[in-house]
């Protein structure tokens, strides 16, 4: 269950196409150039303009490109674990070319793709393959709060006017802003002209937003031949049960926003500007509190109801598959409205108990379903109803381990990260390898890095002009430090809460697992933040040097060669030089010179950059701010 996030055109449209001509051109061979492909090669900005291919000759150029997405969930890629985790970063640009976050599940990256998961917070660990979550003594059951809002927490220039998308979570342990999208990496494959729009520009705002479940689960079917008709066997799915109602309530206390309420804010926190009230996170919380607009509430329709849907094949078309109980009924619209305007919209679904097993506080979906005979409604079955012969057989077929992730993708560093987890490098005061285990058995390794010196802001700063990399190094470092202290005032500084207040949920708030939870290093209080450059389930870094918690050795290895026949081993690079082609007369580099979002106001200063390939990106050593951040000289 999550949210899809992407962006909106400026109102004045797109003056050149959204999607760079040279990601249509990098695959193609000499032959296939022709119609509107020719004009798509060429290595001047000026003569790309030509290009007309698949969208860049439509009335909207392409649009604006990318989206933030992420929920609760389990992907094939993640590393397996007992439990669902909260999907973050979610960041994805120039369809699904390039992923935010410093490690991709299931592929190496290049440094010069990062940028779309700047980690903020120096009191939380966001590991790259997801949140977990505190099990406690049982299950874990409980409302997190997730906001995503635009605001100056990535400025690079007290000018600087560029989207900075931020994930602020509101959990019961936990408050406060966790990670930011660059503009650079919106930039980085989309601005390969001057008059480029990415979603960094100002003025492409969020204007589609989505909220649901996708995915699937697995199934066993056995095929009367007489009939036609089938047996089925699912994997089953659960649903939490509100505190005293026969309701699943998924998702509550929404808002939106008409204003850039948190640019103004945060403002005086991170510039450490206007009166000492305004510096804390009280003063978001009401801001946030003053500018929220509930939202207008729907009520759930005929179509509400939970299904299950059929793939097609050439025996059946898609069929779906109703009557597990879920949302069957279809509440009175007045009275379901009036609950849900209190709640500030909620999508809440009916349990039919009957129809599901339900204990304690999660309710279960049926295993087994019936489709007499071909062609005819399939109906969910009590387990009792089920031929023990039918069991059986279904019980013989076993379903594919979710072993896709051993890990290899989520560190040591590959050796294209590497320059830029290693230039500038973590904190010179304490290098260390921390070393910290998950209730649900996932072993993260990471180190402090500086603000400014961590890995997703390499190319954030060598895409600059050098003379002002340095002033926009200190500036942001600055900041940081600032927000750092505004956080540390003890207990949990809330920065927004549910509208109906936290108590009233359906469910009390859910909490970050403890082993996420970190204290900053002596020497580094404010100013620094874990990067993780390592993640196993059940497999602890060879190389610890300081353990995070009570676990010092993994109690529970896995058995040798638990992944054999079943880890994803794909995983290449997207192409770095294009073949020559009629019009380039030659290789050419992708996505070669970008003009990224300048820091300043005047859009005329944008500067070509050109990305460097894996092999030659460098940066600055660390630089000296004057601040109490300031690497030992």
């Amino acid at each position: 269950w999550g949210q899809w996030s992407k962006p909106g055109v400026p109102t004045d449209g797109l003056e050149v196409c959204g999607i760079h001509p040279h990601g249509l051109t990098c695959e193609k061979t000499p032959e296939e150039w022709t119609g509107s492909l020719q004009g798509c090669g060429y290595t001047s900005y000026t003569d790309l303009e030509q290009c007309k291919e698949w969208c860049c000759g439509e009335e909207d150029k392409c649009g604006v490109r990318g989206s933030i997405e992420g929920g609760m969930g389990y992907w094939m890629y993640t590393v397996e674990t007992p439990h669902v985790k909260w999907m973050l970063p979610g960041a994805t640009n120039a369809n699904y070319e390039i992923f935010g976050g410093t490690f991709l599940n299931d592929r190496p990256q290049s440094c010069s793709t990062l940028g779309g998961a700047v980690r903020i917070s120096n009191t939380i660990l966001i590991p790259n393959s997801f949140v977990h979550f505190d099990e406690g003594s049982g299950d874990i059951d409980g409302f997190m709060g997730y906001m995503l809002t635009r605001t100056p927490i990535g400025k690079r220039s007290s000018e600087d006017n560029a989207n900075y998308w931020t994930i602020i979570i509101d959990a019961l342990n936990f408050s406060g802003p966790v990670m930011y999208m660059s503009a650079w990496f919106w930039d980085s494959r989309v601005n390969w002209h001057p008059k480029s729009v990415s979603w960094s520009d100002h003025r492409a705002l969020i204007t589609y937003i989505a909220q649901g479940f996708e995915g699937s689960i697995g199934s066993h079917v056995l095929t009367d031949p007489n009939s036609g008709g089938k047996w089925i066997k699912t994997s089953q799915i659960v649903f939490p049960k509100d505190n005293g109602s026969d309701t699943t309530t998924l998702f509550t206390g929404h808002s939106q926003f008409d204003t850039d309420w948190a640019a103004v804010a945060m403002e005086p926190m991170l510039s450490g500007t206007g009166s000492a009230d305004s510096q804390k996170p009280s003063h978001i919380m009401q801001s946030y509190t003053d500018a929220r607009v509930k939202p207008e509430c729907n009520t759930p329709g005929e179509v509400s109801a939970w299904k299950l849907w059929t793939d097609e094949t050439d025996d059946e078309p898609e069929t779906d598959i109703g009557g597990f109980g879920i949302g069957d009924a279809v509440p009175a619209d007045a009275p379901f409205l009036k609950a849900s305007d209190a709640a500030s919209c909620h999508t809440r679904l009916t349990l039919n108990t009957k129809k599901l097993q339900c204990k304690s506080s999660f309710c279960k979906t049926r295993k087994y379903i019936r489709q007499v005979k071909k062609g005819s409604e399939y109906s969910p079955l009590k387990d009792k109803k089920v031929p023990k012969y039918i069991k059986k057989a279904l019980n013989l077929l076993q379903f594919k381990p979710t072993k896709l992730n051993d890990g290899r993708y989520l560190g040591p560093p590959a050796e294209t990260e590497k320059i830029c987890f290693d230039t500038p490098g973590p904190s010179p005061s304490d290098p260390r390898l921390y070393c910290t285990r998950t209730q649900s058995g996932t072993w993260l390794g990471f180190k402090w890095y500086r603000f400014i010196d961590q890995p997703e802001l390499n190319q954030v700063f060598a895409s600059m002009e050098e003379s002002e990399r340095k002033d926009a190094r200190c500036f942001m470092q600055a900041r940081i430090e600032r927000l750092h202290e505004a956080q540390s005032s003890g207990g949990v500084p809330r920065w927004f809460d549910a509208p109906q207040g936290g108590d009233d949920l359906p469910k009390k708030k859910v909490a970050i697992d403890p082993a996420l939870l970190t204290t900053p290093p002596v020497g580094l209080e404010k100013g620094y933040v874990p990067i993780p450059l390592f993640e196993r389930n059940r497999e602890m870094p060879a190389n610890c040097e300081v353990f995070v918690g009570s676990v010092t050795e993994e109690p529970n290895p896995l058995p040798e060669g638990y992944y054999e026949g079943h880890v994803n081993e794909g995983g290449g690079y997207e192409d770095e030089v294009c073949l020559a082609n009629p019009e380039s007369g030659g290789p050419y580099t992708y996505p070669g010179t970008i003009f990224p979002y300048h820091p300043t106001l005047d859009p005329t200063a944008r500067k070509g950059y050109t990305v460097p390939l894996r092999s030659d990106v460098t940066l600055d050593d660390p630089v000296i701010c004057n601040l109490d951040s300031d690497p030992p000289t």
